[in-house]
Formats: C-alpha cells, sequence, structure tokens
C-alpha cells in the first residue's frame, strides 16, 4: 500500500500535450494561469488545469523521487485540481531507479529507466505492444522507442545511474543507447 506524504513542492518530471488548442496550466491564488513547463517546480497550493482529454502531467516530490503523481485531462470536463489534493490521494505508482556509480547496478543491467519526457513518445516491447512512455519506466533489452514530434525530449538513467537525453523526432532500440551508438547519423550531436 501507497501512503500519502506532507509534500511542499512537486517537480514536473512528465508532460504532454497533444494539440495546440491543450496546454496543462497552474496558478497560485487567483494570480493568472501560466503554462506548465518540464522540469518546473510548484508549492503543493499550486491548482492545476487541464482541458483537453489527451493531455497529462507527472510530478514528483522534490523530497522523494520515486513517488509519482499523475494528473490527466477527461474527456467530459476540465480538470482543475491542487497538488495538495493530489497529494493527499496517494501516489499513482512508485518507481527506482539505479544508483549512480562506476558499476553498472545489477537490478537495471541491460535496461534504461525514464527520468523525464516531454511529448509523447512510444515503448515498442518485443511482443510488439506499444505503450506510452511514463517517468521511471523501464525499458529493456529488446525493446524499441520512437519518439514522435519534434523536440519531444526523453532524459534516460542508464545501467550505472549516469544519465543521457534523446530529442526526436527519432526511432531506437535500448540495445543503441546501451552500446552508446550515435542516433544522428547526420547532425555532429552524441
Amino acid at each position: 500500500m501507497i501512503l500519502a506524504e506532507s509534500v511542499d513542492e512537486l517537480r514536473v518530471v512528465g508532460l504532454y500535450s497533444e494539440t495546440a488548442a491543450g496546454s496543462v496550466s497552474y496558478r497560485l491564488g487567483d494570480n493568472d494561469w501560466k503554462k506548465v513547463n518540464l522540469a518546473d517546480e510548484l508549492p503543493a497550493e499550486a491548482e492545476i488545469l487541464i482541458d483537453v482529454a489527451r493531455d497529462w502531467v507527472e510530478f514528483i516530490s522534490v523530497t522523494n523521487p520515486n513517488a509519482v503523481y499523475e494528473v490527466r485531462g477527461e474527456k467530459d470536463r476540465v480538470v482543475q485540481v491542487t497538488l495538495a489534493a493530489i497529494v493527499a490521494g496517494g501516489p499513482t505508482r512508485e518507481v527506482t531507479f539505479p544508483e549512480a556509480s562506476a558499476d553498472i547496478d545489477p537490478a537495471f543491467a541491460n535496461t534504461l529507466v525514464v527520468q523525464e519526457y516531454l511529448g509523447r513518445q512510444h515503448y515498442i516491447r518485443e511482443d510488439g505492444r506499444r505503450v506510452e512512455i511514463k517517468y521511471g519506466d523501464i525499458l529493456e533489452v529488446g525493446g524499441d522507442v520512437n519518439i514522435i514530434g519534434i523536440n519531444n525530449t526523453l532524459l534516460l538513467a542508464l545501467p550505472n545511474g549516469e544519465d543521457t537525453t534523446i530529442i526526436g523526432p527519432i526511432r531506437f532500440t535500448v540495445e543503441n543507447i546501451l552500446k552508446g551508438e550515435n542516433l544522428y547519423k547526420y547532425l555532429n550531436v552524441h
């Protein structure tokens, strides 16, 4: 059972807004609504607004990156809720990450772990099933990653706890990253 925690600030670690009409916004008190951005740190009293059903945002506690809180848009109504109410309901899920060291964390050998994402991305499992990539997802060898849009971004933890950033659109295998292959054949970036 996941228990609710006392949280002062939440950090945005995943953000998806599918259409130009949609956006995920926040405000404090009666102030104007502002667009939520990846890596924003928002106080628990912040109010979140999602006005498109296909949009969502994921947060973590600044003090506990393993507890994930998710707010999704809904088809029949605008979602407007305080972060404090989200936290009071408890985390959506709990995740773990490899420990940063020179050695590979055996619990995460041959995997990548999602530390942040911006935009829509799919993980295609060996059996062909597609799943939306979310914070804390473990991407295993044998699977492909498809970053769909321009400038959609994925921050991944390697098995030794170091991280790497991939910017789309691009499709690659988990093995490509674990082998350190250059994904951008026609650009001078790594």
